[in-house]
């Protein structure tokens, strides 16, 4: 069986950069997201395949089909899982209604907990596995604005910290990535002409101590480390990739 990888997000940004950086290290790539496009864009520059599972992940019955597909095929066995799936919203606490809660709520923990909820029985049965959880920079330390998206990152590094403690004995193992400012379409200055980008970045920059914002690929590199047998005696990790920006 080819050794397969399962990504979240994998349409754009960290997620896209994340299964290119897999393919090229000879995995099979499973690309979840919901723009079927963009997961096509994405799997032709996956050298060593990709299936393209296309789901809105709050979509429970949707979620569960797909993961019934991958975890049934006998061609590919997953050895990692990626939750990267994330949405980012800024809202001052007295905006922060129950709706926009939810919904971060449910996209940027839930889809993470049901998909590892699902692959911990496969990972059990297949002598193992590992899972690397996207939080943020924010879920260590929070600024104003950010109060659900913060507190949401937070309870990931928590739960993946659980899950290292209950997959030990079974290697499975269970890390966490913490991204600083990184030039993905999460970001609202992604949505700006070129010129304001450029200069929204530049003002970006100066936070960080090492001076610049991130890149997509640099997260990529330290997801696939902790994903793949590289960091083999590393589990409950919480990485940050992030300039700096977590201790100025």
């Amino acid at each position: 069986m080819k050794k397969a990888v399962v990504i979240t997000g994998a349409s754009s940004g960290i997620g896209a950069a994340t299964a290119i950086h897999f393919g090229k290290n000879g995995y099979f790539v499973y690309l979840m997201g919901r723009n079927k496009d963009r997961l096509a864009e994405v799997a032709a520059k996956c050298r060593s395949g990709a299936s393209l599972m296309s789901c809105d992940l709050t979509d429970l019955p949707a979620l569960n089909k797909r993961i019934s597909e991958i975890t049934s095929t006998t061609i590919h066995k997953v050895e990692v899982l990626v939750n990267n799936a994330g949405i980012f919203d800024v809202h001052s606490t007295e905006e922060g209604t129950d709706e926009l809660w939810q919904k971060e709520f449910d996209v940027n923990l839930m889809s993470a907990v049901r998909l590892t909820r699902a692959f911990f029985p496969y990972f059990k049965k297949h002598g193992g596995g590992s899972i690397v959880n996207v939080s943020s920079s924010l879920g260590l330390k929070p600024t104003a604005a950010t109060s659900a998206y913060s507190a949401i990152k937070a309870a990931m590094i928590n739960y993946t910290q659980s899950n290292a403690l209950e997959g030990g004995p079974f290697n499975i193992r269970a890390n966490c990535v913490a991204p600083g400012i990184v030039d993905t379409p999460i970001h609202p200055f992604n949505s700006l002409d070129e010129a304001k980008k450029q200069e929204a970045i530049a003002q970006m920059n100066p936070m960080q101590p090492l001076g610049r914002i991130g890149s997509a690929e640099e997260i990529a590199k330290a997801i696939y480390f902790l994903g793949s047998p590289d960091s083999s005696w590393t589990t409950g990790a919480i990485l940050p990739i992030d300039g700096g920006i977590t201790i100025s």
